[in-house]
């Protein structure tokens, strides 16, 4: 990996994409992480704040289909991306117009 390539990897906006593709997928496929997702590519690491979380609570039982109902989960991951969004983009995502 070139120096130009890690400082963008490192940089603010690039961890913010990561966070927010991450609840985006999650969003998406809630049961992702639980053994439900064979096209899965091990190459793609599971790195950045929310998926690292999101894996301890797996592992940790936390995060099963009986524990958490599809549109727990979904809200649960609306809220964190509304939370995560702010940061770099301060207008509301949704209007009530």
């Amino acid at each position: 990996m070139s120096c130009e390539a890690i400082r963008v990897a490192e940089s603010s906006l690039w961890t913010w994409g990561r966070d927010a593709f991450w609840l985006a997928f999650v969003a998406a496929h809630p049961s992702f992480l639980m053994g439900k997702w064979l096209m899965w590519d091990p190459r793609i690491p599971l790195e950045g704040w929310f998926i690292e979380q999101w894996l301890e609570c797996s592992n940790d039982g936390g995060a099963d289909e009986e524990t958490l109902a599809q549109d727990d989960v979904v809200s649960y991951v609306w809220n964190e991306f509304c939370n995560h969004a702010v940061l770099f983009y301060p207008l509301p995502l949704i209007s009530s117009a």
